[in-house]
């Protein structure tokens, strides 16, 4: 009889475990997110890329320096669009989500430049590097910012 006592469950028990449980909020941002970010900026970066290789007779037109800077406009724009999706996910610690972005962009596109067979990859890892940073802190901030003012337009309504 015991034993029968034991596995009966109380009405106050059941109602409580039929209840779902809410996830904790330190749930951790899945990894996945950070491999799509980093997809999609060496995807932006390397399809402009092939443009100008593609594009050569076009680009070949436009002073060098030109074309230089407008890279450089891309491979940051690339980091801070990846940053941005990425931390519109993140419930909190936005720049720690934009920087994880950039790292993994980094390291993605170090292995993606291994591949090639230039005397430039090295140069141009840096740079891909620096401007991803770059672009992961605009990216995070400008979020971060976005949603203070989501809240405060929340708050005064």
């Amino acid at each position: 009889m015991d034993v029968e006592e034991n596995d009966q469950v109380q009405p106050d028990e059941k109602e409580e475990s039929a209840e779902t449980p809410e996830p904790p909020e330190s749930v951790a941002q899945p990894e996945n997110d950070f491999m799509a970010g980093a997809m999609m900026a060496n995807g932006i970066v390397f399809v402009w890329m092939q443009a100008l290789s593609v594009f050569r007779q076009y680009t070949s037109q436009i002073p060098p320096r030109v074309l230089v800077d407008a890279s450089y406009i891309i491979y940051i724009l690339a980091g801070y669009l990846a940053s941005r999706q990425v931390t519109k996910r993140a419930k909190r610690e936005h720049l720690k989500a934009g920087l994880k972005t950039a790292g993994y962009s980094t390291i993605m596109g170090l292995l993606i430049l291994s591949t090639v067979n230039s005397e430039q990859t090295l140069g141009l890892a840096i740079t891909l590097g620096i401007c991803y940073f770059a672009g992961g802190i605009l990216g995070s901030y400008m979020e971060t910012k976005a949603r203070l003012k989501r809240r405060r337009v929340e708050a005064s309504s």
